[in-house]
């Protein structure tokens, strides 16, 4: 990722980002691995790799992944997971999308870059470039996004939503600063690029929440982070436990979620 006035959006979430971002579905991987015909050859750049939602599932079906993220805690929090799921085929290089000029010598060409949830922090234009100059012919991107539950729809997201903005108000926050949202949907950008023409793929499932888990996800996010939220975190965890608990006593929610997967190819 290339942060820019975003560069502290993620701090202090990295242990929440491990333990709380919900896995990709198995149905993801499979349309990866069909789509570009992964045989266990080539390499992998997961840029934007955070702790390794994408890298570690996907390093089976390359000979070498390399994760790449800009911020220290990220990479440290996703040598543990490496280290426990046995994934010695996968590297990190600290660094996001402004970098990859000058570390494409180093860094070298790839069958497959991957991006998840990160593309929307990046210059993606730019970014789209210097990968053109990194990707194998026949190889290709992946990007994916699933939103969060900023923009679920379901009420007692609407819920969640209600009582971040009352602790931090009504912007959504990124770090210190306020987040802005994209012009330019991802798929135009994409159809521009060397990659381009776009294909894009919709996946829908069921996502099961709890009290502990909504809270921990939250604290892996941008917009409300422990940093984010500072000596309000207490008061803040209070009034979201005994309002989703006065929503279902049983602790328990569910929401619909659908995960938009971009593919561009190098011909």
């Amino acid at each position: 990722m290339s942060m820019g006035r975003y560069s502290d959006a993620f701090k202090g979430t990295a242990y929440y980002y491990s333990r709380y971002r919900p896995p990709y579905p198995e149905e993801f991987f499979d349309l990866i691995r069909n789509a570009f015909r992964l045989d266990g050859r080539g390499r992998l750049l997961d840029l934007g790799c955070g702790t390794g939602h994408i890298a570690v599932p996907l390093s089976r079906h390359f000979e070498e992944t390399v994760g790449m993220d800009p911020e220290p805690e990220m990479l440290a929090e996703a040598e543990r997971v490496i280290a426990e799921a046995g994934a010695d085929r996968v590297q990190l290089v600290r660094g996001g999308s402004s970098d990859l000029l000058r570390l494409i010598g180093i860094l070298g060409t790839f069958r497959l870059v991957t991006m998840g949830s990160s593309f929307h922090w990046m210059a993606r234009e730019a970014t789209l470039e210097v990968l053109s100059r990194m990707v194998e012919p026949g190889g290709g991107i992946v990007i994916a996004s699933a939103g969060s539950l900023w923009s679920a729809v379901e009420p007692w997201c609407r819920e969640v939503k209600a009582i971040v903005q009352r602790w931090l108000g009504e912007q959504r926050r990124a770090g210190s600063a306020a987040f802005s949202d994209l012009v330019e949907r991802h798929e135009n950008i994409i159809d521009r690029s060397p990659f381009g023409p776009c294909e894009t793929h919709i996946i829908r499932y069921r996502q099961a929440w709890t009290v502990d888990t909504v809270i921990g996800y939250l604290y892996s996010t941008s917009f409300c982070s422990p940093t984010v939220l500072g000596d309000n975190r207490k008061a803040f965890e209070r009034d979201l436990r005994e309002t989703l608990t006065k929503l279902d006593p049983t602790g328990r929610f569910m929401e619909d979620v659908t995960l938009e997967v971009h593919l561009g190819r190098l011909k």
